[in-house]
């Protein structure tokens, strides 16, 4: 299972638990997109589809035909874009609190989009933590401030230049599955926290209702980073899924 980061993220930001416990029965393939982690930054413009081919080069590389697809937030829609664009690569697709992007989406408010933005005027460490509302609950962040800690170091281990991220968010604002959705025939598993505030978890729902066959699984009570609030939650849904 090759599996997707999303926006400014890389291979750490799966978390400590996930990660491990799939690779006790999966053959698991990380890596980090252009532009993030330990992976080149080149100058923009970026696509979705720049690094939708992105990954099926690494998969050439690796000698793999087709596998299962597990995308993540800017990392699903790259996962929608290769179901739709190469099927007969994607053996099951695996959506985590992603959109489809374009007219069909439903944004978060104004106030939340500002999430997105970088923080010019603080220092890294301080800005993951404004900005970890836009990741876990409120409850979680007062109930579990050692998660948002360790999560917020290991953002910290590959951070990504400025001009590497927006290139980034560039590309995640273009993006736009249109009537692709209902041309993806690999079995689906759409995922989502129901409490995510920053890809509100109505996307979900669409991509579901328009991927024939999908099924949906909203975790209760997580945010946007559900697999790092809740990893056996999560795990559960994906063994359940590929079998």
């Amino acid at each position: 299972m090759i599996m997707i980061m999303g926006l400014g993220g890389h291979t750490l930001d799966w978390g400590w638990t996930l990660p491990q416990e799939l690779e006790k029965r999966y053959r698991i393939i990380m890596f980090d997109n252009r532009g993030a982690g330990r992976s080149q930054q080149p100058a923009g413009p970026y696509t979705i589809a720049r690094m939708a081919l992105d990954t099926m080069n690494l998969m050439d590389r690796l000698g793999l035909e087709k596998a299962n697809i597990f995308g993540v937030s800017m990392g699903g829609m790259i996962a929608q874009r290769m179901a739709i664009d190469q099927p007969d690569r994607v053996m099951k697709l695996i959506l985590g609190c992603t959109s489809p992007g374009g007219a069909d989406q439903i944004k978060a408010p104004p106030e939340i989009l500002q999430y997105f933005e970088p923080r010019k005027d603080l220092e890294l460490c301080d800005a993951l933590w404004w900005a970890a509302p836009a990741g876990f609950t409120h409850e979680f962040i007062r109930d579990h401030p050692d998660v948002v800690a360790r999560k917020n170091r290991s953002n910290m281990g590959y951070p990504c230049s400025l001009e590497a991220y927006n290139s980034q968010l560039d590309a995640y604002r273009s993006f736009s599955a249109g009537g692709g959705l209902s041309d993806i025939r690999s079995p689906t598993l759409v995922m989502a926290g129901s409490s995510d505030i920053l890809i509100p978890p109505e996307n979900s729902r669409i991509l579901a209702e328009r991927i024939p066959g999908a099924v949906l699984r909203m975790i209760e009570g997580a945010g946007h980073l559900f697999w790092i609030s809740h990893p056996h939650e999560t795990l559960t849904a994906i063994r359940e899924f590929l079998g």
